[in-house]
């Protein structure tokens, strides 16, 4: 029940009439030759693309480029070492030898596998890492206390404090870590 003319058009809502008037064509909003281009670009390409480590490190400051390295070396030699069985002796299943202790090693161990894998993959898609880091954190922090307080029931590995302090300094590494890269992301992104 539309009525149409040039320079109006009768529109019935809930039984009324609303006049819409038409925009001639002189006044009508055109874009620009870039504008257009830009919005062509965009339709284009996927909206996730992998990009090399150039790319994806070429906005971020040299701090978190650093900080990405040293978490990455340490990640890979700590998880590489536990594959190997060098760990085996030093955690809690090898103070305690329960199956249990062993399966919550793996998984922790697999959790920071996918968490390094992760981040990697995020940056390489050019997607803010600043929330994914911060989950890491909590979980590397719910790892460390709760790890902690595991091995402190156990007599041996309280008997040896060396232990115990190399222990919490690697997990308190990896955070401080993971914090630095929040704020170096955060001033790449001009946000801090």
């Amino acid at each position: 029940m539309a009525e149409k003319n040039d320079e109006s058009i009768k529109i019935v809502t809930d039984e009324r009439f609303e006049t819409v008037l038409q925009r001639s064509p002189a006044k009508e909003l055109r874009l620009s030759d870039d504008e257009l281009e830009a919005l062509l670009q965009m339709q284009r390409s996927p909206a996730m693309k992998l990009s090399t480590y150039g790319e994806a490190l070429a906005l971020k400051t040299k701090p978190f480029k650093r900080y990405l390295i040293v978490i990455s070396a340490l990640s890979v030699t700590y998880i590489g070492a536990f594959l190997i069985g060098v760990l085996d002796p030093y955690l809690a299943y090898g103070w305690s030898s329960m199956r249990e202790h062993q399966e919550l090693q793996q998984f922790r161990f697999i959790a920071g596998f996918m968490m390094l894998v992760a981040l990697h993959v995020w940056l390489l898609l050019g997607q803010r890492l600043e929330t994914m880091m911060m989950s890491f954190a909590a979980m590397l922090t719910y790892f460390q206390f709760s790890g902690t307080a595991n091995l402190l029931v156990l007599d041996g590995a309280i008997s040896n404090p060396g232990f115990m302090t190399v222990y919490v300094l690697l997990q308190s590494t990896f955070i401080l870590l993971l914090l630095l890269l929040i704020r170096e992301e955060r001033r790449s992104l001009g946000l801090a």
